[in-house]
Parts: C-alpha cells; sequence; structure tokens
C-alpha cells in the first residue's frame, strides 16, 4: 500500500524532491540508455538528430527565400530557433505520457510523482546542452562572435523548464483519460514551428500583426536565445514577459498537479 505524507508546503514539497535526486538521476540515464542503446552511434543521436533536421530545413526555406544555402550563417540561424524549440516539443510531449509509461513504479513505490518529469526534463537539459556545445563549435568555426551575454543562458533554460513542464503538467491528466486528446496534440504542436522565427525574421512579419504574434511566449524565447548567444541586443521586454509568462504557467501546471498526484494510479 503507497502511502502519501500530510498536505506540504511548496518549499517542503521540493526539499522532498531533493531527496530523491539519486532517483532523479537514475531514471535520467534510463531514459536516455532506453532511446540509444540499440543504435550504431549510440548517444551521437543526440546532437546528430538536430543537425540533420536542420540541414534539410536549410536546404527547403534557403530555396523559399532565395538564401545561399552554402552561406554557414543561415544554418546557424535556423539551429539556434531549432534548439529552444525542439526542446520545448520533446518536454511537453513526453510529459504528456511518461506516466503511463511509468505505472509500474507508481504503483508500487512510494515518492512524489514529479520526479519522474524532473528526471525526463535531465535527459533532455543533457541533449541540449551538447546540442549548445555543437552550435558554439560551429559559429566560432565559421566567425560568429559569441555575445558575451551568454551568462543569461541560464534565465532563458529555466523559462523554457518552466513553460514546457508547466503546460505539460496542465494537459497532462486530460491526456490520460481522453487519450484522443495526446494524439491530436502530437500532430498539432510540432505545426507551431512554422510559426516562429526559426526559418524567417521578425521583420518579415506584417506590421499589423506583429502585436498579437509577439504574444506567442516562444517567439521571446527564441529572439532571446538567439541575442543571448551572438552579439545582438537583448530585447529585454521580451525576456521579462518569457520569464512572467513561464512561471505563470509552471505555477497553474504544478498547482493541477498537486491536486491530481494521490489520483494518478487511478487514471493510469
Amino acid at each position: 500500500m503507497i502511502e502519501y505524507p500530510y498536505k506540504q508546503s511548496f518549499l517542503g514539497y521540493f526539499n522532498n524532491i531533493y531527496r530523491y535526486r539519486s532517483l532523479i538521476w537514475m531514471l535520467s540515464k534510463k531514459w536516455i540508455k532506453s532511446k540509444y542503446e540499440d543504435s550504431y552511434i549510440g548517444m551521437g543521436w543526440m546532437v546528430a538528430s538536430p543537425i540533420i533536421t536542420t540541414l534539410i530545413f536549410t536546404f527547403f526555406f534557403g530555396l523559399m527565400f532565395s538564401v545561399n544555402i552554402n552561406q554557414v550563417q543561415y544554418f546557424l540561424y535556423i539551429y539556434s530557433g531549432m534548439l529552444p524549440w525542439l526542446f520545448f516539443q520533446d518536454v511537453f510531449l513526453e510529459v504528456l505520457d511518461i506516466f503511463p509509461k511509468e505505472q509500474q513504479i507508481i504503483k508500487r513505490i512510494s515518492f512524489p510523482r514529479l520526479v519522474i518529469p524532473l528526471s525526463l526534463i535531465c535527459a533532455k537539459l543533457i541533449q541540449f546542452f551538447f546540442s549548445i556545445i555543437l552550435l558554439f563549435v560551429i559559429a566560432m568555426s565559421s566567425g560568429k562572435p559569441i555575445s558575451g551575454n551568454i551568462f543569461m543562458l541560464p534565465v532563458i533554460i529555466l523559462q523554457l523548464v518552466l513553460i514546457a513542464m508547466g503546460l505539460g503538467l496542465i494537459f497532462m491528466v486530460p491526456c490520460i483519460i481522453y487519450r484522443d486528446l495526446k494524439h491530436m496534440l502530437r500532430f498539432i504542436v510540432p505545426l507551431g514551428m512554422y510559426t516562429l522565427p526559426i526559418f524567417y525574421k521578425m521583420r518579415m512579419v506584417p506590421l499589423k500583426w506583429l502585436r498579437v504574434y509577439l504574444l506567442n511566449p516562444m517567439v521571446s524565447f527564441i529572439q532571446c536565445f538567439r541575442s543571448i548567444l551572438f552579439r545582438e541586443n537583448i530585447p529585454w521586454t521580451l525576456l521579462i514577459k518569457g520569464m512572467g509568462v513561464s512561471i505563470i504557467v509552471f505555477a497553474i501546471g504544478f498547482a493541477i498537479f498537486r491536486k491530481y498526484e494521490k489520483k494518478l494510479t487511478d487514471f493510469i
């Protein structure tokens, strides 16, 4: 029989999660190993996958927008936009399905259930960091200067983690109960990539639509991510707005998750 602790404060809950940090790390290694263990290049796919995707998009959109596809700069532009988007997309969609995949652990062991999505995020962060290192290598090899604001990178990563996990926690229970919703989101969410300044610059967005366009928080994350990596002016308004939206979304998701945490075994 699984016993749950009495109602805890926010800090008390996360202090309890900290006690299970070894479990988070163990599950993170499990996600990585299970995903890449049967492939020839193994963890190399963590970096190769976004690179191959970016090369395809560089060729395709290079032709569409009449860009010289031999220019490394356009590749870097797309790659620097793809990385935060792919991190958000992967975390959000995989959080939706992570509890049904780990139902044996949930039903047999008592621990804070937030440990499971946190372990997934740790695995995705490892992939993200490897991809960022490769981005630096390509940028410096091509003569693209790296910004002195690189110390702000953890802020953007924190924003991405909060909003991706928050949205995942908001839709998690509905997707477990109504499986069709999960499949619909897996179809719809990847299409959001084409609404973001990944392949084109924001100046191409009609001025009359710009205010509505900027309501999408992912626009803020991608623009700030590029500004922090490369020598561009940081859009502080977008940065502050992105942090505010991320905190609000995570707070809502966490509150919903805490409400249904004890009932997860019934749903799955």
